[in-house]
């Protein structure tokens, strides 16, 4: 995905950074992207709390320092991060393009729809996470750590080492910029440099004939292959010890670099500046050298040093390559399942699916007396079959449940009780025939409560009948009975099963993406009444 950056960064912001990339290839699979419906849709797909609403001018100063809102352009509405500063805004594009703007100016271009979340109160695993709190601390401990060993290997004259290790690391480090953005993973401010001009496109130079050499092998895996070599090699060697290496890798990197600067003037007719850094960091390597003096002279008592180089090469080649191997791979996968759920959350296809599939006796199923979570009125109805003792139903009524909260108006949820109340050996079926006894008393909320404690809270269930345990009504074991006899007779024999319209749910979708299509059931109910 190469757009949306600012989406990444506000989750972030609220502690939801791990679920980022995912975020976002959600986004790009749902029917209506790019929308801010879509956007709303994948937050509450992912559980995070939002609120979307068209908000009053006057209400500007009670929002908080950063939210999503729709900013209207010569080119249409776009969705923009927008953070305030003081009296003015500043809005990012999807672009990764960042405007400042006055009150007045924003009012002018702001429609009045704004999406804003919840930091994530669940984030004290990952945020304990001491690396990823502490990673870039860490990766500069070991950058100081590495040159102060060159340092200290080169001494008492370590300047010319250390000015040639300093500069290979600034080609590893923009080795790694590069193949990143030849992969596909595109960083805003790298994003930035590299469209800085419309003579710079580092996408177009990369993907260029003259970006591979013998096929397959990119210049921009050769450099960082190159790049990491050396820094591996002159933490653990001596500058003087093998300035024939030094030297000879020098006068190789001459026709390289003039190469790379001819392909990009002449045949893509394009710069990409993380290609000219390369060029740079390399000609301060011949320079340094130039300044010791080149020594091309081989000498055989010194060839030991040249075998550990090129070991050392090809261990970081074959690592390197093998990694890389498993990023396409997963990157592939991605694509795969980026197309899998564009095509799966197209409406038609989902009534397709929903339509070959298994069905029940509808108006047996209507008839039949259960506990509704949600309101009597509610357009669309979910059927529930659960098990008190099944596990998976756990997740599933927790699912269904945060469904239910997120279409308080057009969803609710019926709970079919799968179960033998008959069966004594199951002590699990008091938790339901207990729920079913709140429900007929009228005491609904006592019914949910006790529901949640067992699925949503796992209370355990000893403590669940100290908790909720108050006897029975025997027309609510009437009436599981009669659920369960519903079960029988049209073969539903597992537990969790979701009916909808009469039709079982698809195994190919997940409870939480009926999500996105909410709205065209709607539509369906309406066109059938």
């Amino acid at each position: 995905m190469t757009d949306f950056f600012y989406l990444k960064k506000y989750l972030h912001e609220h502690k939801y950074g791990f679920v980022g990339e995912k975020i976002l290839l959600e986004l790009e699979a749902h029917p209506d992207y790019p929308s801010l419906i879509a956007i709303v849709d994948v937050f509450n797909y992912y559980d995070i709390e939002n609120v979307a609403a068209r908000i009053d001018p006057s209400e500007l100063e009670n929002l908080p320092n950063t939210f999503i809102s729709v900013f209207c352009t010569h080119t249409g509405s776009e969705i923009v991060y927008t953070k305030k500063i003081g009296q003015d805004f500043e809005i990012q594009f999807a672009n990764g393009f960042v405007q400042r703007l006055s009150r007045t100016k924003y009012l002018e271009g702001w429609n009045g729809m704004i999406v804003a979340i919840e930091e994530n109160e669940n984030a004290e695993n990952l945020e304990g996470n001491v690396f990823y709190k502490n990673g870039p601390w860490v990766l500069l401990f070991i950058s100081i750590f590495a040159l102060f060993q060159v340092y200290s290997n080169n001494s008492p004259n370590p300047f010319l080492s250390v000015g040639y290790f300093v500069a290979f690391f600034l080609g590893l480090t923009t080795s790694v910029f590069l193949v990143r953005e030849d992969l596909g993973f595109h960083d805003a401010a790298i994003s930035k440099i590299c469209y800085s001009t419309k003579k710079t496109s580092c996408t177009e130079v990369l993907h260029s004939k003259g970006a591979k050499i013998l096929g397959k092998l990119k210049l921009s895996d050769l450099s960082l292959i190159y790049f990491l070599g050396l820094t591996v090699f002159s933490i653990f060697t001596k500058f003087q010890d093998n300035i024939i290496v030094y030297s000879w890798l020098s006068l190789l990197s001459i026709p390289v670099m003039l190469y790379s600067v001819f392909a990009q003037g002449f045949m893509v007719k394009k710069w990409c500046v993380l290609c000219l850094g390369i060029v740079f960091a390399l000609a301060i390597q011949v320079s340094l050298v130039s300044i010791n003096g080149f020594s091309l002279n081989i000498d055989l008592t010194k060839t030991k040093n040249a075998v550990l180089f090129l070991f050392v090469l090809v261990i970081i080649s074959f690592l390197f390559l093998e990694i890389k191997k498993l990023v396409i791979s997963n990157l592939r996968n991605n694509t795969i399942e980026l197309k899998y759920n564009q095509l799966k959350r197209k409406f038609p296809v989902f009534k397709a699916l929903i339509d070959g599939e298994k069905s029940v006796n509808e108006l047996a199923l209507e008839k039949l007396e259960t506990v509704i979570i949600g309101k009597e009125s509610a357009p669309i109805t979910i059927n529930a079959v659960l098990s008190a003792s099944c596990m998976h139903c756990h997740s599933i009524y927790e699912k269904l449940l945060k469904l239910q909260s997120k279409n308080p108006e057009h969803l609710k949820v019926k709970l079919v009780f799968n179960i033998n109340v008959e069966n004594l050996q199951n002590p699990y079926n008091i938790v339901y025939k207990q729920a079913m006894a709140y429900y007929i008393k009228g005491e609904y909320d006592k019914a949910v409560s006790s529901l949640n404690d067992w699925h949503i809270e796992r209370l355990d269930f000893e403590q669940w009948k100290l908790k909720w345990q108050d006897g029975y009504s025997e027309i609510g074991i009437s009436l599981i009975q009669f659920q369960y006899q519903f079960c029988l007779e049209n073969k539903i024999f597992y537990t969790p099963a979701i009916i909808l319209n009469g039709q079982f749910l698809p195994k190919e979708f997940e409870v939480q993406e009926l999500n996105f299509f909410i709205d065209n059931l709607i539509e369906e109910k309406i066109l059938v009444f």
